[in-house]
């Protein structure tokens, strides 16, 4: 550390800023090239990992964007998103594809539908 100018303090500092307040966490710490501090924290201090806790992992999918400006989006139908879907789906809202501005089903398959009569109006906040 002496070799390269870098103090007690600079070790200090770039431990916090790595949200490491107590040095004993560190099992060994480099100084990269780059003048950056890496670290590893004894196991004790790691934190937890899915694995650790025994979770299950259920991949999340992209969001589909179904609907837009009131016109179904053909390329992103897929066999679980499909038209007859689509149709009950908005049926059920007491909907139909014209009122819808934006429909988007979200990464944990939720539906989500916003209409051009949302009933927003001016912000409140006018002076």
């Amino acid at each position: 550390m002496k070799k390269i100018k870098f103090s007690l303090d600079d070790l200090n500092q770039h431990l916090r800023e790595l949200g490491v307040f107590d040095i004993y966490e560190v099992e060994y710490a480099l100084v990269e090239v780059s003048g950056e501090l890496s670290i590893r924290k004894k196991n004790q201090f790691q934190p937890p990992t899915r694995q650790d806790l025994q979770l299950k992992y259920s991949p999340s999918s992209l969001p589909i964007e179904l609907i837009m400006d009131g016109v179904i989006i053909e390329k992103n139908l897929i066999n679980q998103y499909n038209r007859e879907w689509i149709h009950l789906e908005i049926k059920k809202r007491n909907l139909t594809i014209e009122d819808i501005y934006y429909a988007v089903v979200n990464s944990n398959g939720t539906l989500f539908i916003d209409t051009y009569k949302d009933n927003i109006r001016s912000p409140s906040d006018l002076e």
